[in-house]
């Protein structure tokens, strides 16, 4: 018997990484939808190379996300698959942190995947999951890093452990792929000698590109049966 086609949401698919997830999924035949909400013309453009499907969707809204599960699943696409590679970064100094700016980033970073998950895990009837959470070093690695920014990363952590011990018994696996400097998206606002030091002490010599991230994160989304509460470090030997 054939095995059921899977169905994938990738959060922020119109991002630097996202994007190379949204391609790798769809070139393994995964049916993928992905949100998308500042880069409209990028979704578009990045749906019709792919075959896929942009969802606007403004992941502060916890109505939307919600929402969106549910119509997923009314038209029989409810992901058993989700990637989280929606990001709000920042490097701003704790002087500099406002309470719009700190409110929006953990609305993104934290909050949407946590509802969505929440949203999702009812209406899986008992099928399998995966769940991978792009994360970067910042609050999880001993780097320098802004405050804010460091603690949604440190919250995904946190919440892949506790999401693996509890959706265990229901079969969903909830893995962080952790992701060293790349050569664009939120890399590109780290500073230039810190970026110097992240080459200097890789193995490579190097950073990495968003492929050779959203690799790392299909393969544990689509061909991992073991792995949960993880971390898999795609950091250039870091």
């Amino acid at each position: 018997m054939t095995a059921p086609r899977r169905c994938a949401l990738v959060l922020g698919g119109s991002g630097y990484v996202g994007r190379e997830v949204v391609r790798a999924l769809a070139a393994e035949g995964v049916r993928t939808r992905f949100t998308c909400h500042a880069r409209r013309d990028v979704a578009r453009a990045l749906a019709d190379e792919t075959g896929t499907r942009a969802e606007p969707v403004d992941l502060r809204d916890v109505a939307a996300i919600r929402a969106l599960l549910a119509r997923l699943d009314e038209e029989g696409a409810l992901p058993d698959v989700v990637v989280h590679c929606a990001v709000v970064g920042g490097s701003e100094p704790l002087a500099e942190v406002t309470d719009e700016l700190w409110d929006r980033m953990h609305a993104v970073n934290v909050r949407a995947l946590h509802v969505l998950v929440q949203a999702l895990v009812p209406r899986l009837g008992g099928r399998a999951a995966d769940i991978v959470i792009a994360t970067a070093l910042d609050g999880i690695r001993d780097v320098p890093s802004s405050a804010h920014f460091a603690s949604t990363q440190a919250a995904l952590l946190g919440m892949t452990r506790a999401l693996a011990s509890e959706l265990g018994p229901r079969d969903v696996r909830v893995n962080l792929c952790l992701l060293g400097a790349l050569g664009g998206g939120i890399s590109s606002a780290i500073d230039p000698s810190r970026l110097a030091d992240y080459k200097k002490f890789s193995a490579f010599g190097r950073v990495g590109s968003p492929v050779e991230a959203a690799r790392a994160i299909v393969r544990l989304a689509l061909h991992n049966r073991w792995m949960t509460g993880s971390i898999l470090p795609v950091t250039g030997g870091l």
